[in-house]
């Protein structure tokens, strides 16, 4: 299994966020990040944190573990986007990113 990219918001995450982000560093392929707090808006990271999750899933809705109570986008759980080799692809969501990595 490769990683393809982590979502997550640096400005409140989740406890495991910086754990994942640990184990991803020592990992020699090359990972990309997207940090909703990073981008020039709140908003704009949000959108790029999103289209980086359907895009890497490819068919389906985002779980709902990606949403907060209001119904906007809350990535502070953090997504982890892997690819099997046979090219499946799959997300990770929340803790079960830090599992996905072990």
């Amino acid at each position: 299994m490769r990683v393809l990219s982590y979502v997550y918001d640096a400005a409140d995450p989740a406890d495991h966020v910086a754990q994942v982000l640990d184990e991803l560093a020592s990992r020699e392929e090359e990972v990309e990040y997207v940090d909703i707090d990073a981008a020039e808006t709140r908003a704009d990271g949000r959108r790029t944190a999103m289209l980086t999750v359907k895009n890497g899933v490819g068919i389906g809705t985002p779980p709902d573990e990606l949403y907060g109570d209001d119904g906007q986008p809350d990535l502070t759980v953090g997504a982890l986007i892997t690819e099997e080799e046979t090219g499946r692809r799959s997300l990770h969501v929340g803790p079960a990113a830090l599992e996905a990595l072990e």
